[in-house]
């Protein structure tokens, strides 16, 4: 009974929170962690996959892992920059024609209304 009543004093999120910190020693478990993982099957599963997963990083730290070479020399770091910055100038020129585009559209249109108003004021002065 008194494992029950420790056990719901946390609940899964909250032992889930310190279960990495277990595996890699940081922390001990409280007695309360202790009995709530000896009988909660779902955390018992977290806690051998975190183990799992320790063990694999520690694998992987002792061999030799070797790093592959950059696929292109000095010279295709070279290529690779000016084709970069040609394409950020080719942008650059785009976004100044859609710019130009925006101010003539916006002129034309003011042009249009300015004319639109003087046609129709002149319509009502030949009424007369």
């Amino acid at each position: 009974m008194r494992a029950r009543h420790l056990r719901a004093l946390l609940s899964c999120d909250a032992v889930s929170l310190e279960l990495p910190l277990l595996v890699d020693g940081s922390r001990r478990p409280s007695p309360a962690m202790s009995e709530h993982l000896e009988t909660c099957l779902g955390c018992q599963a977290e806690l051998a996959g975190y183990r799992h997963l320790l063990r694999v990083l520690r694998s992987l730290r002792d061999e030799n892992v070797r790093v592959p070479a950059p696929p292109f020399g000095e010279d295709g770091w070279r290529i690779l920059h000016e084709c970069l910055e040609a394409r950020s100038r080719s942008l650059a020129r785009w976004r100044l024609a859609g710019v130009a585009l925006a101010v003539a559209a916006v002129g034309g249109g003011a042009v249009l209304a300015r004319a639109t108003r003087q046609s129709r004021l002149l319509a009502g002065l030949g009424a007369l």
